[in-house]
């Protein structure tokens, strides 16, 4: 498991609380939180369950990739909850809310979303997430994008995401 906090550098980021209480609770500072996150430890998961992912994908192919999402959110799904997040769907996303038709069998992008909401139910905005991944083989080409959006509406984010 992670700590909460992390090196980008040389420079230490503090948690998601912290960085909330520094800058204005938006969802693209929380965007950015995440992105910073993920570009320090997606390829950290990768090879600390590498054994275990590859051996996933032999048996179930697509499946790994939830695994692996797994592993790479979770810390970033209970920092969320912790600065009082709530999300839906569950971050980042689920299948149902989710788009995949872009590149090759290489390099596939598949696009999640969740709607962010603070404990006093007011929405903070969209989470995106383009996620890559390799149909022939257990392979993530680069870290996943983070994008905000203020949109909310389920349906005009997956006709925005198409």
């Amino acid at each position: 498991m992670y700590s909460n906090s992390h090196r980008e550098g040389d420079k230490e980021t503090t948690t998601l609380v912290e960085t909330m209480s520094l800058k204005e609770r938006m969802i693209e500072t929380i965007a950015t939180y995440v992105q910073q996150y993920v570009d320090a430890h997606w390829q950290e998961v990768v090879e600390q369950h590498r054994s275990a992912l590859e051996a996933i994908f032999a048996r179930a192919a697509e499946q790994v990739y939830a695994r692996y999402s797994q592993e790479l959110f979770q810390p970033l799904s209970a920092e969320l909850k912790q600065a009082g997040l709530t999300c839906d769907p569950g971050f980042p996303g689920t299948i149902p809310f989710s788009r995949e038709q872009w590149g090759p069998q290489e390099e596939r992008e598949r696009r999640f979303w969740c709607v962010l909401c603070q404990e006093n139910e007011d929405i903070l905005g969209t989470l995106l997430i383009c996620y890559f991944h390799d149909h022939t083989q257990f392979r993530i080409p680069r870290s996943p994008l983070m994008l905000a959006s203020e949109q909310t509406n389920h349906i005009v984010i997956a006709l925005m995401v198409e």
